[in-house]
Order: structure tokens, then C-alpha cells, then sequence
């Protein structure tokens, strides 16, 4: 497995791993995936695809929390993975990666939403050190359905201390 930078021409594999997760009903509120510009705008920096046998399997990347200069160094993070890979360490390593190469970036806090049934994807985010600080409740709906979200937060502890 590889991780390495997400490139402009890894876009359609991105999408079709984000459509995916979309399908699934538990990843995100959003319905439909974004064009390239949109997601790109959204996603300025700090974005890995994980690779295996030269196809990407899995995507994880940063979105700025505020653009406010007090919160430069806190970030939101996204990580999915292809149905076909799930289970196989695939978001760990790239949830990894995102963390230690955020540290580098001077991130000193990242944090998460999941939908409290995405029970894998809480797992995998506080075997990476995020806590779990809330439940934001009816924060959204999808298809018409009041929607929770489990809020987690990890602070580095080589940053910002």
C-alpha cells in the first residue's frame, strides 16, 4: 500500500470512492459528490490518496475549520475508503498519515463529524487519538431524516503545547 499526494487526475477515482460512501447513507449529509473545482476549494491542502497495486483505494484530506488567522492551525478531516478495501487498514494508515503530516504543517487541532451509526469510522478516528468531545443532535438532514453527529477532536501533542 502507498499513500502519497491526491493529484488532480486522481479526481475521478476520488469521486467515485466518495459516491460510494455517499450511497451508503452513514459517511456524509452531502448527496451527490462535487465537481473537481468545488472539492479542490473546499480542500486547499494536506490531501492523500492510498494506493494499491496503482489504484487508489482511499482518499483522506483537510478542510480549513474557520478562515479567521486565530484558527489556522485547526482543521476538519475527511477520510474514505472504497467499499472494496474496507477492512483492510486502508483508513488507518491514511488517517495516519493526515495527522503526522498536518503536525508538519503546524496543525495543532483536528477534529471530525460522524454519524453515530458509522460505528468503523469511530473506531478508526480514536485509535488515531481523536476523543470523542459531543453529540451534535438533529445537526442536519438526509433525505428528510434528522441526522446526529458525533463530534471528535484530537490535539497534538507536538504542536501547540
Amino acid at each position: 500500500m502507498n499513500v502519497r499526494e491526491l493529484r488532480r487526475d486522481d479526481w475521478p477515482a476520488v469521486r467515485a470512492i466518495y459516491e460510494d460512501g455517499i450511497r451508503g447513507g452513514d459517511a456524509t449529509f452531502e448527496t451527490e459528490a462535487p465537481s473537481w473545482e468545488a472539492w479542490d476549494a473546499v480542500h486547499p491542502q494536506l490531501r492523500l490518496v492510498a494506493e494499491r497495486d496503482g489504484t487508489v483505494v482511499g482518499w483522506a484530506a483537510l478542510s480549513p475549520y474557520s478562515p479567521r488567522r486565530c484558527y489556522r492551525g485547526v482543521g476538519n478531516v475527511s477520510v474514505y475508503v472504497g467499499q472494496a478495501a474496507r477492512g483492510a487498514g486502508v483508513g488507518r494508515l491514511l488517517l495516519e498519515q493526515l495527522v503526522d503530516r498536518s503536525e508538519q504543517a503546524g496543525y495543532w487541532t483536528l477534529s471530525a463529524g460522524v454519524f453515530p451509526e458509522n460505528e468503523a469510522s469511530l473506531r478508526l478516528h480514536q485509535s488515531c487519538g481523536f476523543r470523542v468531545i459531543g453529540v451534535r443532535e438533529r445537526l442536519g438532514q438526509l433525505e428528510g431524516v434528522w441526522r446526529d453527529a458525533v463530534w471528535l477532536e484530537r490535539r497534538s501533542t507536538v504542536v501547540g503545547v
